[in-house]
């Protein structure tokens, strides 16, 4: 039986660093990602704003100039995503950590009591609606600058 126990151990350690060295990778990853998106969307949105602000060289305001709140709304949006996608991985991390219990690589039976994931998963829907919203802002605008451009 002692040599079951050390093949358990042994086996339970290497998973348990396989498991911790994937999800450090995950979150690496997902974070870089994440950072990308929203700094392009703000780029994106930015520019548009800036283009339109700036191509109108009369002192009337231009015939396009409804549609920078397109444009504005876009960046609210990028804003949220970027504010849910945080907080998605500050509830991640505590989960994480909640998980990541060493009595479980000595005791088969041990479980470790892990939170609810009812707030990881609504701000990652709540990231994804975000930035799928600040990209129809993008498409939306878009259309209607190009719809009244003379």
């Amino acid at each position: 039986m002692a040599g079951a126990d050390a093949d358990y151990r042994t086996v339970a350690t290497a998973k348990f660093q396989q498991m911790s060295d994937f999800r450090d990778k995950a979150f690496e990853t997902q974070a870089d990602y994440g950072k990308w998106l929203i700094s392009s969307l703000f780029l994106m949105h930015g520019s548009a704003i800036a283009g339109l602000l700036f191509k109108s060289g009369a002192a009337t305001a231009p015939p396009y100039l409804l549609e920078v709140l397109w444009f504005v709304g876009g960046l609210v949006f990028a804003l949220g995503a970027g504010a849910a996608a945080w907080w998605n991985f500050t509830f991640a991390m505590m989960y994480y950590h909640a998980w990541a219990q060493p009595e479980m690589l000595i005791d088969k039976d041990y479980r470790p009591d892990l939170p609810s994931k009812t707030a990881i998963d609504l701000t990652m829907w709540l990231a994804l609606v975000c930035a799928s919203m600040s990209v129809a802002c993008l498409v939306f605008g878009a259309a209607h600058v190009a719809s009244v451009w003379h």
